[in-house]
């Protein structure tokens, strides 16, 4: 047996704790920033930058639209580089220590007139919105090739949602005291004193994950043009499925996020100290859910399992519609369980099953298009942040929000309410009956697992590069 074919089979293996403990800080580093911008974005530029939400909520739309473009070409260019850290790892190393100064350049406040302002804030987000895919993609798409065990691919999806947990729940718990104390009082320079702190962090996560983690699973795929690889992955209906699915999981939160500091704010009317609890309560939950997502898995089918878990949070986000916000037990019970339960579905279960769409392309069509299908979800996902920021944005601009003002109208704060109930409740329903169609269960995925290693054996030999010391990267024709 070649030692290629030896290569293959040991994608099937176990992963040892450091690679796994390293995968997981690359999300960890990415939710140093990513956790940043969706909770906390939409109310920097409206109530610290001073920028009309109107013209927020347009920025966040037109800007993720562009990354309709730069997503999938991304992750073409992702399947055609060849290195000797493998397709993506590099991509990890080469964009780390620009995600960090990128931030940091994205929270800083020059003395500008409005329109300089607001031409900073669009230069700013879109150069941020192209390093993110720049590091993403590849990240997002190396869990497809780290290994081929359905198990140890779980098991790595739960450590990093448990790092992204800790990593986000450090951000709520210290983004607004840190910006305090940085800053003397002034959230200007205390915010950029923090994403100095935050985007160093970020960086060293991701430099960790890049020496700790490996590449297993190779295919090549790079003689085919940008344009056909669009067309065959067009062709797996599952991943259109899936990039459909992963909107509509993404959304709740992105949403409930956006909206919870205004919830927190002007319908609770509560204290900063208050508004940092009840965030990094949320975080805390979503930890507690990532550690759950595994065991639960080893037990039931993950498909039925996602479905259920969005029923039940669909009832869940309409209870919340009714909750007397001064009444704090009910309303942070609800809060509790959405939170652990968004977690289970949409981390571990959620990125598992665009992994499966991987491999069942891959069983399919005999061609793996990892960095396209991941790109498809992550634009998806950057698809969710960005309309959901658009639309609370959008609603207050409408709805006659003042900022920073203690008391707001009755049709604002109703429509916060909406926000931080209602339109979750929606996604949540719409995803639990388009997941009917998702048909990568264990049993079938096990089929698929046994068919790609007899391919293997049967070609006797693994669709493998040679390792060079200097990255190439193909061309996209």
């Amino acid at each position: 047996m070649s030692a290629s074919v030896i290569e293959k089979q040991s994608a099937y293996g176990k992963l040892s704790l450091r690679e796994k403990v390293g995968y997981g800080m690359g999300d960890a580093g990415s939710c140093m920033i990513w956790s940043v911008l969706a909770l906390y974005l939409t109310w920097f530029y409206t109530d610290v930058y001073g920028l009309d939400p109107a013209i927020v909520g347009t920025l966040f739309l037109v800007i993720r639209v562009f990354d309709a473009f730069s997503d999938p070409i991304m992750g073409a260019i992702c399947d055609r580089t060849q290195s000797r850290w493998g397709k993506f790892r590099p991509w990890i190393l080469w964009m780390a220590i620009p995600f960090g100064l990128g931030a940091v350049l994205m929270f800083s406040t020059p003395d500008l007139s409005m329109n300089g302002k607001i031409i900073y804030a669009w230069v700013t987000y879109l150069v941020m919105s192209l390093i993110y895919t720049a590091i993403n993609i590849p990240y997002c798409s190396v869990a497809g090739v780290i290994t081929l065990n359905q198990k140890e691919r779980m098991s790595c999806l739960s450590w990093r949602f448990f790092l992204n947990g800790l990593a986000t729940l450090i951000v709520s718990s210290t983004i607004l005291p840190l910006t305090d104390w940085l800053g003397g009082g002034s959230r200007t320079s205390g915010f950029q004193m923090t994403m100095i702190i935050m985007g160093g962090a970020a960086t060293l996560m991701f430099l960790f994950c890049f020496s700790s983690i490996k590449e297993r699973v190779v295919s090549v795929n790079a003689n085919d043009s940008l344009k056909r690889d669009l067309k065959d992955i067009i062709k797996n209906d599952q991943w259109l499925l899936m990039i459909s699915i992963t909107f509509l999981n993404v959304f709740p939160a992105f949403i409930r996020g956006a909206v919870t500091i205004y919830y927190a704010t002007y319908v609770m009317h509560a204290s900063v100290g208050f508004i940092t609890f009840f965030m990094a309560l949320g975080v805390a939950c979503n930890m507690l859910g990532s550690v759950i997502a595994k065991p639960l898995t080893d037990r039931f089918d993950k498909i039925k399992l996602f479905r259920v878990l969005n029923v039940i949070l669909g009832i869940l986000s309409f209870a919340l519609w009714f909750v007397n916000p001064a009444s704090l037990t009910p309303l942070l019970t609800l809060f509790i369980i959405i939170n652990i339960l968004h977690l289970i579905q949409s981390g571990p279960i959620l990125w598992a099953m665009m992994s499966d769409v991987d491999d069942y392309g891959d069983w399919k069509f005999g061609k793996r298009l990892t960095g396209i299908s991941f790109a498809g979800n992550l634009f998806m996902l950057k698809m969710g942040l960005a309309v959901a920021g658009a639309i609370v944005a959008w609603v207050l601009a409408s709805t006659g929000y003042v900022a920073n003002k203690p008391q707001q109208n009755h049709e604002t704060i109703q429509w916060i309410i909406i926000m931080f109930s209602l339109m979750p409740m929606l996604s949540y329903f719409v995803s639990a009956y388009m997941a009917r169609y998702f048909k990568l269960n264990d049993v079938f995925l096990e089929r698929i697992k046994v068919d790609l290693a007899k391919r293997e054996l049967e070609n006797g030999h693994a669709q493998s590069a040679e390792p060079t010391d200097t990255p190439a990267i193909q061309p996209l024709h």
